[in-house]
Order: structure tokens, then C-alpha cells, then sequence
């Protein structure tokens, strides 16, 4: 089995499961407005340096996924607003890390081209 961490990710091994890969999409800080165009990658990585409303586009294939590497920046507290066509498990939105530099891990899929998708924090408070 293979695995790079750098742009994309390719796993290889010798039970079928070959050539997968993931490319980095590097938002850098957020802003007040950031937009997650999955055109750019599916695992992307951002700092939180403001109160955000995210948006997410780019999506051209029926079924998609993507994972979020949200860092906070120094200002703890920081505020989130997801798409409204988030949903998350039991309806509510999950309680994220909002201490500063700390990092959280969220996924996302869809299968109607981004109309629905389906949000997880995965893990969290990352040091």
C-alpha cells in the first residue's frame, strides 16, 4: 500500500482498490463569505479568521463527498453558518472546537448533486 500526503493522495494496494486520489484544495483564511468550490479538490483545508457563512459549489457529479480541515486562527469563538441544505445528524448542527488553533475534521456527501448533503464532524479539537 501507498499513501503521499502532498496535493493529491494515492492509495494503492492489491485487494482492487487502486489510483484513488483526493486533491488538496487550499482555501487559506476564510473570510466572512467562503465558498468550498469542489472543482478545486475534495479535501480542503481552511483557517477560521472571522465569523463565516460557508456556501458550497462546484459539485457536477450526482453522488460527491468532501472532507473539511477547519483551524481556528487565534480569536477564539469564532461563529459558523452552514448552507441550509446541510443536514446534520438528529437535525442539529454538532458542537465544534471554537478554542483558538485548534482544528476540527468535518465530512460531507451528497447524492442528488450537492441539492442535499449530509454533514459529520468527524473529529475534533486537534491541537
Amino acid at each position: 500500500m501507498a499513501f503521499q500526503i502532498s496535493g493529491t493522495t494515492i492509495i494503492t494496494d492489491n485487494r482492487g482498490f487502486t489510483q484513488y486520489g483526493e486533491t488538496t484544495n487550499n482555501l487559506g483564511n476564510t473570510g466572512a463569505t467562503p465558498s468550498i468550490n469542489l472543482a478545486n479538490g475534495n479535501f480542503v483545508i481552511a483557517t477560521l479568521n472571522q465569523n463565516a457563512t460557508f456556501t458550497f459549489t462546484g459539485t457536477t457529479n450526482q453522488v460527491t463527498s468532501f472532507t473539511l480541515y477547519l483551524l481556528n486562527d487565534a480569536t477564539p469563538g469564532r461563529s459558523i453558518v452552514w448552507p441550509a441544505a446541510v443536514k446534520w445528524s438528529g437535525g442539529t448542527v454538532p458542537n465544534r472546537t471554537t478554542t483558538a488553533n485548534r482544528a476540527d475534521v468535518y465530512t460531507f456527501w451528497s447524492a442528488d448533486s450537492g441539492t442535499n448533503w449530509y454533514g459529520s464532524l468527524a473529529q475534533f479539537d486537534y491541537a
